[in-house]
């Protein structure tokens, strides 16, 4: 069974890192990201199996954004 940890991980060549929403922040400082953005990009994902790897990653976004808050 393959599941998504709480904290977010992946290797160089995971499908995920092909998915629009993560090209959106891959790049972009901590500092820099807005909460409520990223908590309106993961609301407007379809609720799916294949979506578990991009829900994974902006949960955890939420999350870090969240301890420097």
């Amino acid at each position: 069974m393959t599941g998504y940890n709480i904290n977010f991980n992946t290797g160089v060549n995971d499908r995920v890192t092909k998915h629009p929403l993560y090209q959106k922040y891959n790049m972009t400082k901590f500092g820099e990201i807005s909460i409520s953005e990223v908590k309106t990009d993961l609301a407007g994902v379809l609720a799916t199996q294949g979506s578990q790897a991009i829900c994974a990653y902006l949960s955890w976004l939420i999350r870090t954004l969240q301890f420097l808050e």
